[in-house]
């Protein structure tokens, strides 16, 4: 009786995350700024937001699995090549363009911002809540990003580079290296 029971249980959160899952399917299919290949694979409790005026492409065998958020606005570009790998728990907030060459892998925990908030400091110190300074990020082909990695504004990666865990990339990183180191960003050649 319990095992019956227990199974009755098991349908209901399956039930919403396959219902989840067509939700963001027919906002994807359903704007005017998204070309998407049919292969795409989508995991749960994945949060999309994307204005009107915003356009998503999306290549050939991408992967991006549960607990995601991506954010287009303001007519930002977003775009994923072929064989993109997006892991769980991703940010993504886009108000310019970001950009994941073909056969990059994203691992768990990581955030992209190709923005920030623009402040003043004269006459005095003042944060803007609506005003954004704004530089397009771009990682190149047969990139490996591994965990809890933030990437901002005006990044660009090079081709067969490697991100280590918990690293801040805040500058633009040539083709073929490592970087690893939390406070001080160490690079080393790959090849």
């Amino acid at each position: 009786m319990i095992n019956i029971i227990y199974k009755a249980l098991n349908i209901i959160p399956k039930a919403i995350s396959k219902i989840e899952k067509m939700y963001t399917f027919s906002i994807l299919n359903s704007h005017s700024g998204v070309k998407l290949h049919s292969d795409l694979k989508i995991g749960k409790a994945t949060t999309f937001e994307m204005d009107d005026d915003a356009k998503f492409t999306i290549g050939k065998n991408v992967i991006w699995r549960d607990y995601n958020a991506i954010r287009i606005r303001k007519g930002g570009q977003l775009i994923f090549g072929n064989n993109v790998d997006l892991s769980h728990y991703i940010s993504m907030n886009c108000l310019d363009k970001i950009e994941l060459g073909d056969d990059t892998c994203i691992a768990e925990g990581c955030r992209f911002y190709d923005h920030d908030h623009a402040f003043d400091t004269k006459p005095e110190y003042i944060w803007h809540k609506n005003k954004f300074n704004t530089a397009p990020i771009i990682i190149g082909k047969n990139v490996k990003i591994y965990s809890n990695v933030t990437v901002l504004k005006g990044v660009t990666i090079g081709d067969n580079c490697i991100i280590g865990a918990n690293c801040v990339i805040s500058r633009s990183v040539p083709a073929n290296s490592i970087i690893f180191g939390k406070h001080e960003l160490m690079r080393l050649p790959l090849m």
